[in-house]
């Protein structure tokens, strides 16, 4: 997927807990090979912004121990000269962070926490799941090359009923972490956009169990910006150029299924995408389905060049903007290749569908 630049991303990798019932949280451990003369931080990260609380030295072994004061749950990090990035939640309880013998990066991860215990719940969950697809994509590469159509059908039907039983565990999982911040930072396990009505409700859960947390408050100012593209919602009207300059609409698809597609002759992603698009629409097309391509390229030479390569003979628009599309700023657009599916009476029915996934939906709707 290619990705527009959006500065501090955080994966939430490793978490710790500490405590804020005495004069603060107590961080210890010792780091391999520590720099003489700088400085390990630990840094705040709130509204994807980081904010050091602290800054020091360790001695000639590597050893540390620090007290920082921390006035609410809060997820921090532990940045060891950028080389090593421990990420933490400071609420309860004093840690001790150890070496991660698993990390072939050499990191570290704390032991004996309830919160971590939670996050590496779904670490585990999101592994096995990695592991499951790695295989089947094997098997799917193997038939492909072989041309067995009626296997490719069956890893594809055994692809989606194994994405839907492992992300219905990892919600779960998020349910029962009652009263942490792990449960609001652990959205980041889950297809965020897809899961609208998931993220709302748990909006609502913390509105309950942590109402004056600034991540509360960041995780319902994320729903209510999610909420204008969530499924069911009147997908917003879009008016863009054709290569002809003939102005095209969304509201002229009405009665149609059609689907939105962002993508760019530069994105590769995309370009590998388009021929399992081209399939779906040569084989749903009569039935009522539309494709209304929207670039996010910059020259209309590239754009019209990757048309007439791919053989994308849907409708086509672009105001050759980049990120700053007016639709892809519409449609809140930071990656592609993306899309939107709509339905006949205007709503949104689906997000970011692709492959065997969009030719499920289809299937799922035309029979």
């Amino acid at each position: 997927m290619m990705r527009k630049n959006l500065g501090f991303v955080f994966v939430l990798a490793l978490l710790v807990v500490a405590c804020t019932e005495k004069d603060g949280v107590t961080i210890s451990g010792t780091y391999e090979n520590p720099l003489e003369d700088q400085l390990v931080k630990i840094e705040l990260i709130m509204n994807n912004e980081l904010t050091v609380v602290d800054s020091f030295q360790l001695d000639p072994s590597g050893a540390y121990n620090r007290t920082i004061k921390v006035t609410e749950p809060g997820f921090y990090r532990l940045n060891f000269y950028n080389r090593h990035v421990t990420n933490m939640i400071l609420d309860q309880s004093d840690i001790q962070l150890v070496k991660d013998e698993k990390d072939p990066r050499g990191g570290y991860k704390v032991s004996g926490s309830k919160d971590m215990d939670y996050i590496y719940q779904l670490t585990a969950l999101k592994q096995d799941f990695e592991k499951q697809s790695q295989a089947l994509n094997s098997e799917f590469m193997n038939a492909r090359n072989s041309g067995d159509m009626n296997l490719i059908e069956d890893i594809r039907s055994r692809f989606i009923t194994m994405k839907a039983a492992n992300d219905s565990k990892i919600k779960s999982a998020i349910l029962q972490m009652d009263g942490s911040i792990a449960g609001i930072l652990s959205t980041s396990f889950i297809d965020e956009e897809n899961e609208f009505a998931f993220l709302d409700s748990l909006a609502q859960k913390y509105k309950n169990e942590l109402p004056n947390s600034n991540y509360t408050k960041e995780l319902i100012e994320k729903v209510e910006a999610y909420r204008k593209l969530a499924i069911g919602s009147p997908a917003p009207e879009l008016s863009l150029p054709n290569p002809n300059g003939e102005i095209v609409s969304l509201s002229s698809f009405k009665g149609k299924y059609v689907m939105i597609d962002f993508w760019a002759a530069w994105c590769r992603p995309c370009r590998m995408e388009n021929p399992n698009v081209v399939k779906v629409y040569n084989t749903y097309h009569d039935q009522g389905f539309e494709v209304l391509g929207v670039s996010l390229d910059r020259t209309k030479e590239a754009w019209v060049k990757a048309i007439a390569e791919d053989q994308l003979v849907w409708t086509q628009v672009s105001d050759l903007k980049y990120f700053e599309s007016e639709a892809a700023q519409l449609y809140q657009i930071n990656s592609i290749p993306a899309t939107y599916l709509i339905g006949p009476d205007g709503t949104i029915i689906a997000k970011n569908l692709r492959g065997a996934e969009l030719e499920a939906k289809l299937k799922e709707i035309f029979g």
